[in-house]
């Protein structure tokens, strides 16, 4: 019996990866002007600054930190690394902000869960302040019932730390709870890894499914494995 599913936020609950794109665009094109650069070269600069901090970060929510990222690329087009850093950070994440939506499916899947007394967690690379901020724009706060971050956790998915820390939070055991994510290697494998029943999430109807892997193509569908 299923009595907590953890989900995780970016690109499972809502569709991250078409905004983040779109945000990105946003801050290049302000780095542009603020810095009376060429949109390529501003481009170049913020995606060096981004590679700079991954790779002096590996395995930590501050890898994914876009102030970081901004700063570095300021660095490296020789500006002053404080005075329009925080400026551009904010159009990136105002624009991320208005643009997310919740995937079909989610708020209903959240109240079915709520329901039947099933415990909704939600387990997410990156920053806390910025998750938060995306489950109350969202809408999903009001769900949530136990939240973990990498942050917090000290460590990224797939990392044994994360999971272990969602099942102390939620008090639920492995073996009766359901995690739910779009990533194979993090989600999926780190869940099974740590003895939580994985499901992937494959939202895109022409991404195929790796072989001997429980998948869904909608959150939706999440009902059919708690009841099941």
């Amino acid at each position: 019996m299923i009595r907590c599913v953890f989900f995780d936020l970016d690109d499972t609950l809502y569709d991250y990866e078409a905004v983040n794109a779109a945000a990105a665009d946003a801050l290049v094109s302000a780095l542009s002007a603020r810095c009376d650069i060429p949109a390529d070269t501003a481009r170049a600069a913020y995606r060096q600054g981004r590679e700079d901090v991954k790779a002096r970060l590996p395995d930590c929510a501050a890898r994914h930190n876009r102030l970081l990222y901004i700063q570095r690329a300021l660095e490296r087009l020789g500006r002053p690394p404080a005075i329009d850093a925080i400026y551009l950070y904010n159009i990136f994440w105002d624009y991320m902000l208005e643009h997310i939506a919740p995937r079909d499916g989610v708020l209903e899947t959240l109240a079915f869960c709520r329901e039947r007394g099933i415990q909704v967690g939600i387990c997410t690379d990156l920053t806390a302040h910025i998750q938060h901020r995306k489950l109350e724009r969202l809408r999903l706060a009001d769900w949530v019932d136990c939240l973990v971050t990498s942050e917090e956790a000290g460590v990224e998915k797939p990392s044994p730390g994360i999971f272990q820390l969602c099942l102390e939070k939620s008090g639920v055991p492995a073996g009766e709870t359901l995690f739910v994510g779009d990533s194979y290697e993090k989600d999926y494998l780190g869940a099974r890894m740590a003895g939580i029943k994985p499901l992937l999430l494959v939202p895109e109807p022409d991404r195929p499914i790796p072989a001997e892997v429980d998948a869904i193509r909608s959150i939706s569908e999440v009902k059919d494995w708690v009841t099941g």
